[in-house]
């Protein structure tokens, strides 16, 4: 019997990906920075994935260099110990200082 879920399949595979990503982030919060080629790397990819998302649907080009300036940030503040929510404020912010667009 087929089950019908509130949600589309592929945003639950992606919600389930995204969380088991997210997990260890959380949980290694209070160790030092994470190196580029590890979990940073994946936060990076994650960010990307969104940005181009969110360029896409407002119509936007994004100057060249925004999305690894405005990824890199978020990668280095969540590896600093910020949470999710802070690291996405304070670089959006930050990018939308340098990249006015």
């Amino acid at each position: 019997m087929l089950r019908e879920y509130p949600f589309p399949q592929a945003a639950l595979v992606s919600a389930a990906l995204l969380s088991m990503a997210l997990l260890p982030i959380v949980a290694g919060l209070g160790r030092p920075a994470m190196a580029e080629s590890g979990m940073g790397a994946i936060v990076k990819a994650f960010c990307l994935s969104a940005f181009e998302n969110e360029m896409a649907q407002s119509g936007k080009t994004p100057p060249a260099g925004m999305a690894n300036y405005a990824c890199g940030c978020v990668a280095e503040r969540i590896g600093s110990g910020s949470t999710i929510e802070t690291a996405r404020s304070d670089c959006r912010q930050a990018t939308a200082q340098r990249y006015p667009i």
